[in-house]
């Protein structure tokens, strides 16, 4: 490794870990397992993963190390149209897979990790003249777009491109030890701090496979198919396939961060064999040996802290026995047992990915503390036991204790044919803390998402199935769903508790409306305040005692609040609450309905009951700015709008809590009333009101509200039940929003003239005025009507919809059925339970913050915590894979053995490929024509370009995988099609098939009528 540049600060870190580098993500396709814990099942059982068929007579042996299912990948994962997913060779399919797998392993959102940096490379196959034989004449289709979607140039920019990728993207070549060699690059470039966050990555997949090889007599290949390194019987090598990535970063940011590691990497080095060696293909004992001691030498140790040496272990009788020297050499003077290991003993050579598969095994034995046998494995040659030293090949499983006074740690070895040499020196991860208990009141919100439903019901299954298998990592993981991982726009939440467990956090009925579809923007948000009616003593008193940033809040309003009652108010959010009387359920039912005959609680002074529920509110508001959501406008049902005013800026918080206190006091003046609810239209209603009754609130299309003298509300409920309307008494004894209140609301005008009022900094949908108030400045008149007259909540909450599909309800209230009524798509979310309800406050927001987020508004969730949590290891995210391949035979290999071969190219694995579905190959399909020429022309080109069954008017070129190269085919078609050159800037004036097609003919409609016009015969004879 090289020290940092000059001018570039290193973090802070212990002196040994200056230089450090950790392993944090990984993901591999090797063969027989396309997971890390299927990679280590092979691993610690010593299975053979090479795939074989029976051997006739020949030198064609039929063994080869497949990939399970090659060619199947997930387009829309990465945005790309199926059309070009056939283009592209599977190597760059499964690196990105790799790629995106590794980082989400890692748990980086891309998003908020710019400086992400990718080492990678890819192998050689013949997927191009397969498909560009099999494509030929096609619409996109030519020499450019195949040699973009196939050549090793363009690997590691695709991963960059489709995965928001700013640091370095660099393909890497230098034969079997690509892998590595990434790596290294990898680890140079962020202790360069040229990157924050470095993917190294390798795809090696022969498309089409060839199920074996050719292994003449004195060749490198073996005669039976078994590959045995550093083995008394080994004969040669075999091929196979392999994929995989690691994510690297800076050890003191990934302990900083709390990132799961998985292996340090203390060492790197890099060298050539140069001309010391009999040929081009030849291996040099000398170079191998140096490449160790120079990563030995970067990472500050001697060979004798290095337990275990993962070697590059070919199989080959020369090969094997040129690094048995080299290791001899380097660990000759070591006095306790170097075993030595090699992955390919068990999986085949797997050229540019083998050193990937040695650097997973050995990260992998290190965080398991268990070195595994090498398969195959028996008994040295008798020259290489007696130059072995303390070197001991692995023909069995063992333990793996650390040595007294240091941690575990390993030497990872790759050569590349032509003589680039690697070695890596690894060290198991530093401790981490205990897991994090469940933390406040036990409630875990975990986020889910993903780029495709049918995936999201997935994720959702393989995180309740973790969860189940590791309770205690609850807290962790919702840490690291919250504040670690990307975000995809098919969204799902969990709220984990103590008291349901995992299982009714994931119950199919509760995810059922537990998830949603985030739009490509966030949306802007609106604070919904309640007015009084469904407030309870207590209301949040609960979430007080588990969130720091709500109990804040609400003690500062508090404590205002309890100097105009004489405590009171503070007494009431610090009395126990006791708990519904039900069956245990969510819902006491029969405190719902009012039927249980139980006592109401006794009546409080109203000054107490407004400046409680104001200061609820208050809290909660505020509670979720800090959280990060902000709102765009605010919409308040009566009392709600004092605290709307607040948040507004229009009325200091002192100021308003008197005049609430005032107003409360002036209500009681006006003598005893009644308020009476009914399910109906107010227009549908109104005539029922008489002298003593008074509609007091329109609140949607299907709910107001009557308010009046007690006796009068009472005749009216009757009038209105013989006539079928659903009638429900208000739980209040006073009369609201009725002329009854016109003196005191005078009174009320004329106390306001002396406070401090200012414009609306945030706009506030007037249920006054029925308009917006924004930037003005409401009078204390405005305050004296919203006192006394109708509120007109539903044309208020119609400004609102018009504008914003996402409000947020602040406070115990009812106005959610009203917005819904008005706007069954608007999206409406509580923060605060109902007083009937059996379920923590606590639960109850993180219900909220989960569902907001499943519409895309983000909270700041390191806010939510009390302290940072860790990062913990998820599941991986789940695909929707086709297999994509050309319907037709691949071309013959001119070189390919007379053996028999699969059928139609397909790799050893043929059979569970077939089963698997069938070969994906876009096709057109019939849909609606559009009526003219451009218009079928432009839809026929969407459906073959971007591989589309049908198109819709509404179809955006470039979202659904279009590109710069599609758009040159479109363009260069309009002008065979026309004969015209229409230009680009008109054609994708916009990307949408009716919008492209209407600018197109409108351009051409212009053009036509600017073309001259031949002169008539006696126009040309005019003078």
């Amino acid at each position: 490794m090289s020290a940092p540049l000059p001018g570039h600060q290193a973090p802070a870190a212990a002196a040994d870990d200056e230089y450090a580098v950790a392993v944090i993500g990984m993901a591999v396709r090797l063969p027989g397992c396309d997971s890390l814990d299927r990679y280590w099942e092979i691993l610690a059982a010593g299975e053979d993963a090479v795939t074989r068929r029976t051997q006739k007579p020949g030198t064609f042996v039929p063994a080869y190390g497949s990939v399970p299912r090659p060619a199947h990948f997930d387009p829309a994962r990465f945005g790309i149209a199926p059309s070009e997913a056939l283009l592209l060779d599977p190597q760059h399919r499964l690196l990105l897979e790799a790629a995106d797998e590794a980082l989400e392993a890692a748990n980086v959102d891309r998003v908020r990790t710019p400086a992400v940096s990718i080492y990678a490379g890819v192998g050689h196959n013949d997927y191009e003249r397969w498909v560009g034989t099999a494509l030929a004449g096609q619409p996109g289709v030519d020499a450019q777009a195949l040699e973009v979607t196939n050549r090793g140039d363009y690997a590691a920019t695709r991963v960059a491109y489709r995965l928001g990728l700013h640091g370095a993207a660099v393909t890497v070549q230098s034969a079997c030890s690509t892998a590595l060699t990434a790596v290294h690059l990898a680890v140079q470039d962020l202790l360069a701090h040229g990157s924050d966050l470095a993917v190294a990555g390798v795809a090696a997949v022969r498309v089409p496979a060839p199920g074996g090889y050719d292994a003449p007599l004195g060749g490198i290949g073996s005669p039976d198919g078994l590959c045995r390194p550093f083995d008394r019987a080994a004969g040669g090598s075999v091929p196979g396939d392999g994929a995989g990535a690691v994510v690297l970063k800076r050890l003191a940011d990934a302990v900083r961060d709390g990132d799961d590691i998985w292996a340090v990497v203390r060492g790197t080095a890099m060298n050539n064999d140069g001309s010391g060696k009999s040929g081009f293909a030849g291996v040099d004992a000398a170079a191998q040996a140096e490449v160790i001691r120079a990563a030995l030498h970067v990472a500050g140790l001697r060979p004798e802290d290095i337990d275990y040496v993962e070697a590059h272990g070919s199989g080959t009788r020369i090969g094997d026995a040129t690094e048995w020297s080299a290791l001899g050499e380097v660990f000759a003077d070591v006095d306790h047992p170097v075993r030595v290991g090699a992955a390919k003993g068990g999986l085949g050579h797997l050229r540019e990915a083998a050193g990937l598969a040695g650097l997973v095994k050995a990260v992998l034995s290190l965080r398991h503390g268990r070195l595994v046998a090498t398969p195959h494995f028996d008994r040295l040659p008798s020259d290489l036991a007696r130059t072995g030293g303390p070197l001991h090949p692995l023909g069995e499983a063992l333990d793996w204790p650390p040595a007294e006074g240091r941690p575990r740690r390993a030497g990872v070895s790759a050569f590349g044919l032509g003589g680039t040499n690697c070695h890596v020196v690894l060290e198991e991860a530093p401790p981490r803390p205990q897991e994090h208990g469940q933390g406040t009141d036990g409630a875990q919100l975990l986020l889910v998402s993903s780029h495709h439903p049918d995936a999201l019901t997935a994720d959702l299954d393989a995180l309740r199935d973790h969860l189940d298998g590791h309770p205690a990592r609850a807290a962790d993981t919702a840490w690291t769903t919250q504040t670690a991982r990307h975000r995809h726009p098919h969204r799902g939440y969990a709220v984990v508790t103590p008291q349901g467990g995992t299982r009714a956090a994931f119950d199919a009925d509760r995810l059922r409306v537990q998830h949603g579809r985030a739009p490509s923007e966030p949306p802007e948000v609106v604070f919904v305040l309640p007015g009084i009616g469904s407030h309870y003593p207590g209301m949040g008193a609960g979430l007080a005692a588990t969130d720091p940033v709500f109990a804040s809040h609400l003690r500062a309003a508090v404590e205002i609040a309890d100097a105009l009652t004489d405590g009171a108010v503070g007494r009431s959010f610090a009395a126990p609450v006791p708990r519904p009387a039900g069956d245990g359920g969510r819902v006491d039912l029969r405190a719902l309905l009012r039927r249980d005959g139980a006592a109401r609680p006794p009546v409080r002074a109203l000054r107490e009951v407004h400046l409680s529920l104001f200061c609820l509110e208050h809290a909660m508001a505020r509670t979720l700015i800090d959280l990060g959501i902000r709102p765009a406008a605010l919409l308040g049902h009566s009392l709600g709008e004092w605290v709307a005013a607040v948040l507004a800026g229009v009325i200091g918080l002192d100021d308003a809590m008197a005049a609430v206190a005032r107003r409360a006091d002036l209500v009681v003046t006006a003598g005893e009333g009644a308020m009476l609810g009914v399910l109906a239209p107010a227009e549908d209603v109104e005539k029922y009101a008489d002298d003593d009754t008074w509609l007091a609130a329109d609140n949607g299309p299907g709910h107001c509200v009557f308010s009046g003298r007690p006796d009068a509300v009472t005749a009216l409920a009757g009038r209105l039940r013989d006539d079928g309307f659903t009638v429900l008494p208000v739980d209040t004894a006073h009369p609201f929003h009725t002329p009854q209140l016109t003196r005191a609301a005078d009174l009320l005008g004329e106390d306001m003239r002396d406070v401090p009022l200012g414009p609306a900094r945030i706009p506030i949908a007037s249920s006054v005025l029925g308009r917006w108030l924004d930037g003005e400045t409401p009078t204390p008149a405005y305050w004296r009507d919203h006192m006394v007259g109708r509120v007109r909540f539903k044309a208020a909450a119609g400004l609102v919809l018009a504008r914003h599909r996402v409000l947020i309800e602040v406070g115990p209230g009812t106005a959610r059925p009203w917005i819904g009524q008005s706007d069954p798509d608007a999206v409406c979310v509580r923060t605060v339970r109902q007083s009937y309800e059996h379920v923590p406050d606590r639960q109850v927001l993180l219900e909220a913050l989960g569902e907001l987020w499943t519409h895309g508004v983000e909270a700041d969730w390191e806010r939510l915590h009390p302290a940072p949590g860790r990062r913990t290891t998820l599941p991986p995210r789940n695909l929707v894979r086709r297999r994509y391949l050309p319907d037709t035979p691949p071309p013959a290999d001119p070189f390919a053995p007379s053996a028999p071969l699969p059928a139609a190219g397909m790799p050893a694995t043929a059979a569970g490929e077939e089963q698997n579905g069938p070969e994906h190959r876009p096709a057109p399909a019939a849909g609606p024509q559009p009526p003219s020429t451009v218009g079928r022309y432009l839809a026929e080109r969407f459906r073959l370009l971007l591989g589309l069954r049908e198109v819709h008017p509404d179809d955006h070129f470039f979202h659904l995988g279009g590109d710069s190269l599609m758009g040159v085919h479109l363009i260069a078609g309009l002008k065979e099609l026309t004969g015209t050159a229409v230009p680009p800037s008109i054609v994708f004036a916009s990307a949408t098939l009716g919008g492209m097609t209407r600018e197109v003919e409108a351009w051409l409609a212009a053009a036509e009528q600017r073309r001259p016009q031949p002169l008539d015969d006696n126009e040309s004879r005019r003078p």
